[in-house]
């Protein structure tokens, strides 16, 4: 199985995908899976990258811990943090 990014569609993930949803773009157009045989093929690297590049234009956060109303702005090295996890609980 392989990091796939692939298109939307309101009739779900394409049949290719078997595990899908995540690390959309803003306008939810483009998504990330796991899958094989569609979609653009991505190495770790470019993930991270891709998911950066969608940091950039908008800004990831987490709620604060100690107050739940709190957003935390979420630095590049959190974000890759959190792409390198998924890409383990994901086997890739």
């Amino acid at each position: 199985m392989a990091i796939i990014r692939y298109e939307h569609s309101t009739t779900g993930a394409p049949n290719y995908i078997t595990h899908g949803g995540y690390f959309h773009n803003a306008d939810m157009s483009q998504l990330i899976g796991i899958g094989s045989g569609g979609g653009t093929e991505l190495s770790k690297s470019e993930l991270i990258t891709y998911v950066l590049s969608l940091h950039s234009a908008n800004p990831q956060y987490e709620q604060a811990d100690d107050a739940p109303w709190t957003r935390i702005l979420l630095s590049d090295s959190d974000v890759t943090a959190r792409v390198n996890a998924w890409c383990t609980a994901m086997g890739v």
